[in-house]
């Protein structure tokens, strides 16, 4: 199965008499480039969270290599060693942010030219929603979301250890909150999209209940009985102390309304899912089920909600197939490209994503 996955990418980068790139590819490849300049920059000087990215680098850049024993507690490993390479070498912090764009944003197009049945309308989508949110603001938990869904092209192959190894790894070293994705070992068949149908219906029904307070609870015991006060469990329960009436993320909110028409949509396709397409659209489920019932919990409602939410990336394609029923393929393209467009400008603009 590995050496299918080394075809493939020697097909990517070859053209048909196997030995240079062709013109799409450069293409592509220029286009990533751009791309991975354009976050670093932004991450770097105008995005929601540059100013604490650049203070955490300054923090735990200077502080000796031996702190990290007690620094992971608090941050993941790869930004931690990143920081006191750049900081100790006395690198330009711009080479922070460029080396978690070159990575992530790599690993994504790769996934989008070997998986997306429509690379233009993916990047299209990825452009309007999740590269200013993970590439350019939320630097870990994009890499992080890179890794896992690279992790899902090896479930696709039926290889679970190896997947499960890729996970686990992304959270240790990138974002520990990618660790739920772990549960995609239980959602890899047809038959198992119908029981993530079952829990999102479970999870509508206990809509109207606060189970904040037994999960507060639940974590508590655990730290307490298993003396992990200073591990990284404790992130989890100080997500949970926080106040969440202060922000309340409705169901109908309008990038959920999105999702729930698109699961709607896109189901009328399953017979032609390849297997990477069937993983994705379960985690498109998924991302219903988790927020639905995590809407006492806004943090952690929000990271589940993006990162099973990235799988609609490699889905958009059937969107515009079911649109052509009703207008033209050309015009198809249009609104989904001026949908993309508006969003994007509203994420830029009305939800400050930019700080410019």
């Amino acid at each position: 199965m590995l050496g299918t996955s080394l075809k493939k990418i020697q097909f990517f980068l070859r053209d048909n008499n196997g030995i240079h790139l062709t013109r799409n590819q450069y293409i592509y490849l220029t286009v990533l480039l751009i791309y991975i300049l354009v976050a670093a920059i932004i991450s770097s000087d105008f995005s929601r969270d540059s100013i604490r990215y650049n203070f955490m680098l300054e923090s735990y850049g200077a502080s000796s290599w031996g702190s990290i024993v007690t620094e992971v507690h608090h941050h993941e490993m790869f930004f931690l060693v990143v920081s006191k390479i750049v900081y100790k070498l006395g690198l330009n912090p711009f080479f922070l942010f460029l080396t978690f764009a070159a990575i992530s944003l790599s690993i994504k197009f790769w996934l989008i030219s070997v998986h997306s049945k429509d690379k233009a309308l993916s990047l299209a989508l990825f452009s309007s929603y999740f590269f200013l949110l993970h590439d350019s603001t939320q630097i870990r938990f994009g890499m992080a979301v890179a890794f896992v869904y690279l992790a899902l092209h090896f479930l696709a192959d039926n290889k679970r250890l190896l997947f499960s190894a890729i996970v686990i790894f992304a959270a240790v070293m990138f974002h520990n909150a990618v660790l739920v994705f772990l549960v995609m070992l239980l959602f890899t068949s047809a038959r198992s999209t119908l029981w993530v149908f079952g829990m999102i219906a479970v999870a509508f029904i206990l809509y109207p209940l606060d189970i904040n307070a037994p999960v507060f609870e639940l974590v508590k015991s655990m730290i307490n009985y298993f003396d992990m006060g200073g591990t990284r469990l404790r992130n989890v329960y100080s997500l949970l102390l926080k106040p969440t009436q202060e922000e309340f993320l409705g169901i109908f909110k309008p990038t959920m309304v999105l999702v729930y028409i698109s699961a709607a949509v896109i189901y009328q396709y399953r017979n032609k899912f390849s297997r990477y397409e069937r993983l994705c659209y379960n985690a498109l489920l998924l991302t219903i089920f988790f927020y639905v019932l995590l809407k006492d919990v806004v943090d952690l409602q929000i990271r589940f909600r993006d990162m099973f939410f990235f799988s609609l990336v490699f889905l958009i394609p059937y969107i515009h197939d079911w649109m052509s029923r009703f207008v033209s393929k050309k015009t198809s393209y249009f609104l989904l490209a001026m949908s993309f467009t508006v969003y994007l400008v509203k994420f830029i603009f009305y939800d400050e994503m930019l700080v410019l």
